[in-house]
């Protein structure tokens, strides 16, 4: 009786997952996307390419949440999580957990484009960008 009770909590909760992963749409950005190139203006007002930082990075999107985890030389550098929201060229990230401080009510919005596998966000502020990022979606290998 014990394994069909736990056999059958186990059931309903994968099917609350499921129907509640169902009410979100899904959105074009969904998926696995690998850091090419980016830059941004650091606390001095220079623009750093990530490439000469040797920055890597990855980032997940899925039902309106984010994850992402970058890398300096191979070592943690910053990584968040929490919720976006996308139209079509407007892109919100607002974290929830970050290994950095939160400004400005903790909300970053970006102009986004998306050209097939190719992901490209830009941020401003005051009129002038501070972060360039191109992202390209990870796609398993046939």
């Amino acid at each position: 009786m014990r394994n069909t009770s736990l056999t059958l909590f186990r059931l309903l909760l994968a099917m609350s997952s499921l129907a509640a992963g169902s009410t979100l749409a899904a959105s074009p950005l969904d998926g696995a996307w690998r850091l090419e190139s980016g830059s941004h203006v650091d606390a001095d007002g220079k623009e750093k390419d990530y490439a000469s930082l040797k920055l890597q990075g990855t980032k997940l999107l899925a039902d309106g949440r984010f994850s992402f985890t970058t890398a300096q030389d191979g070592r943690f550098w910053a990584g968040g999580s929490g919720r976006f929201t996308a139209d079509a060229d407007t892109y919100v990230e607002t974290p929830e957990i970050a290994s950095y401080p939160l400004v400005d009510g903790g909300s970053y919005r970006f102009r986004y484009t998306l050209e097939g596998d190719t992901w490209t966000l830009e941020r401003y502020e005051d009129g002038k960008r501070v972060e360039r990022e191109v992202w390209r979606r990870v796609t398993s290998a046939p």
